[in-house]
Formats: structure tokens, sequence, C-alpha cells
């Protein structure tokens, strides 16, 4: 009878687990994951909304604790450095945004080698991990601002490039596509100088740059910014000379720093995407992989823009690009 009691007992407790909606397993068989996030810097407002609405966000809403910690200059190595001490505590799960993609491919592979699961973004073309996570398709991304700046300048003159460094990959995807799209689209558009430019991913950075290049280039029309702190710095720059009506402006950038050169004619548009949604959609896509999910075309990884994902081997696309613009800008809370 004693041991009826005890098998009563042990199935209306599984059925109450089922009740609502948790797996039928006893608590100590569930696994919570250790979770890492290393964005590619601290202190600036693109990470700390990825942090605060993000990865933090996250953790609240799911109740799994995230370790987000980055370096506070955009420094490859200082990142290098972190991701290290942190694959020797041994996490299960390791987000990153890289400074620098080759410079990263090592301790992602030991890091894999260790049973870490690997997740990056804005560096599709690594090759130690388990999935790059792209809110959409970065030729798309580029040519969609070289389409308004080109069609803002009216086909004609020249324009500057900006990257926020050399080796982020990313941003010199959308440059490689914006710059392609130009030659097929606006012939008559001239980059100066031959190549890009980087700003040091730093918006004073931006708009000492910028200075130099419309001192340099007298004719100068427009500025194709890829870093999200390249179109804030510029306008800056532009609005103090007083040219806001001869250079135009269109980049990657946070709606809040950039809501009044909007308004004021200065940046004719914005292209970005929420980070916030994209560092829950990296954090939903290792608990995924770490509970033993196939990742395939069509999986959705819970967070809009990311419902109906694309895989191409270990990169994921999703359809979460969006546009700035004077009226739209204000419906932005970041």
């Amino acid at each position: 009878m004693k041991k009826l009691r005890v098998l009563a007992l042990v199935l209306l407790l599984v059925m109450s687990i089922v009740a609502v909606g948790l797996p039928a397993q006893s608590f100590a068989e569930a696994k919570t994951p250790v979770i890492a996030f290393v964005p590619k810097v601290i202190g600036q407002a693109w990470w700390d909304y990825t942090r605060d609405a993000g990865a933090l966000a996250w953790a609240k809403e799911t109740g799994i604790d995230v370790m987000y910690k980055g370096p506070t200059e955009v420094d490859a190595a200082a990142q290098v450095q972190i991701m290290t001490d942190i694959v020797a505590q041994g996490v299960d799960i390791l987000c990153f945004s890289p400074n620098d993609p080759a410079a990263c491919e090592n301790i992602c592979k030991e890091a894999r080698e260790k049973g870490i699961i690997v997740i990056a973004t804005e560096a599709s073309g690594m090759t130690n991990v388990d999935f790059d996570l792209e809110a959409f398709d970065e030729k798309g991304f580029g040519g969609f601002m070289m389409d308004i700046l080109g069609e803002q300048m009216g086909g004609e003159g020249e324009y500057v490039q900006t990257v926020g460094s050399m080796t982020m990959e990313s941003h010199m995807n959308w440059a490689d596509a914006a710059l392609a799209r130009q030659k097929e689209k606006f012939p008559n558009l001239v980059l100066v100088p031959d190549e890009r430019v980087a700003d040091g991913s730093d918006a004073e950075g931006s708009y000492e740059l910028a200075k130099e290049l419309i001192k340099k280039y007298p004719n100068l029309k427009g500025f194709q910014c890829n870093g999200s702190f390249g179109a804030p710095g510029v306008c800056r720059a532009i609005k103090e000379l007083g040219l806001a009506d001869k250079i135009l402006v269109v980049g990657t950038t946070i709606p809040s720093e950039v809501r009044d050169y909007l308004h004021e004619g200065i940046l004719k548009a914005g292209a970005l995407w929420d980070p916030a949604l994209s560092a829950k959609a990296m954090l939903n896509l290792g608990v995924m992989l770490y509970n033993g999910e196939t990742i395939d075309n069509g999986s959705d990884l819970g967070v809009e823009g990311y419902r109906d994902i694309v895989v191409k081997g270990t990169l994921i696309e999703g359809q979460g690009m969006i546009a700035i613009t004077k009226d739209n800008v204000d419906d932005f809370t970041f």
C-alpha cells in the first residue's frame, strides 16, 4: 500500500509538470547552461543597449544568468583575452561580436574543442563557430544604403565610405556591397579616397575624420557610414561647418543619437537592426543547440525578425533590417 501511495504521488507530480508546459523530468536532471556574452566594447551606446535591453533582459525573462563582459575600448587583443579567460572558466555557451574575426579564430577553436557552443554575430566569414547570426543579408544591407545615398546625390559626385576598423568584417562586407551597387547603379559617383577609411568606432574620431576629409575634398557630396559611431560624428561636423545643404549622410546608427540630425535634414536616412533582438536570438539559438535541437531553414528563434531564418552552412540570416527616417525615428526607444 505504501508503495502504491508513493507511485501515485510520483504520477501526480509528473502530471502537474506536464500541465504547466514544463518538461516531464526531475529537477535533478534539469540543466541550466552557463552563458557568456562578449560585445565589441562596453561603455558605448550600441553595446550598452545590447546588454540592457538584450542580454540582461533575456536573462530576466528566462531565469538563466548571462555574463556580459567586454573590453572598455575597441581592442581586438583585449577582447581575445577576455574570451580566453571565459573559456578557461568553462562556460557552456559563448556569444560574441568580434572586433577582429581572424584574431578570434584560435580561441573559438579551443572553445569548441572543449564542447562550448560558440555563436557569433557580425562575423560571417568565421570558421570556428557553431553559427554566425546576422540580422539580414549583408549584400542587401549595403546595397540599401547606397540606393538611398546615390538617389539623394542625384547619381553623381564624390563620396566617402567609413568603417569602424578594417578588421570589422561586417562593416567591410556592407561597404563592399554598397560599392558594388554604386558601380552598377550609379557609375558617376566617385569614391574618395580610393578606399574606405576607418573612424576607430568612436563618434569623436568620426567627427575629426569628417572635418579632415571635408577640407581635403572640397567637392565632397556624401558619406556612407558603416559603423554605428560614424554617422553621429559626421553629422556633427557637417552641422558645425554649415554644410547641411551640401553634404549628405547615410549610415548605420542608433536612432536616439541621430534623431535631431534626421529632423534637421543632415542625415537623410539610417539603416540598422535592433541589436537587443539580435542578442536575444543568439542566446535562444545557443540554448536550442545546448538542448540538442536541430537548426534548419525556417527555424524559429523566438524573436521578431528571426522567426523564419535562412541557414547557409554556419551562417544564419534573419529579416531584421530597419530603415530609419525623419518620419519614423521618434517611434524608436533606443
